[in-house]
């Protein structure tokens, strides 16, 4: 009694149209896409422009925080040498 009052209400909520095939979203517009696509953006070219264009900038962020932890490492290293050598 209990799996079918179950069956019935989870039917309710998926509408009765059944599964629904594998796939992925794009990351820009969240349209369905093929399981295989990759990278996961669909083929409008404003998509694929704006991944380009987070790709770059992610690329920019991340040569930036080298650099930044590059400003703080090499001091506090170059007077821990100094310490030990000295």
């Amino acid at each position: 009694m209990v799996s079918k009052r179950t069956s019935q209400v989870v039917g309710s909520f998926s509408g009765g149209a059944g599964k629904v095939p594998p796939h992925k979203h794009c990351r820009i517009c969240h349209e369905a896409i093929s399981i295989k696509a990759e990278p996961r953006v669909c083929k409008d070219p404003a998509c694929l422009e704006k991944h380009e264009q987070d790709e770059k900038n992610q690329k920019t962020v991340r040569i930036a925080m080298f650099i930044f932890f590059g400003l703080f490492a090499i001091p506090y290293l170059l007077t821990l040498v100094m310490n030990i050598v000295g």
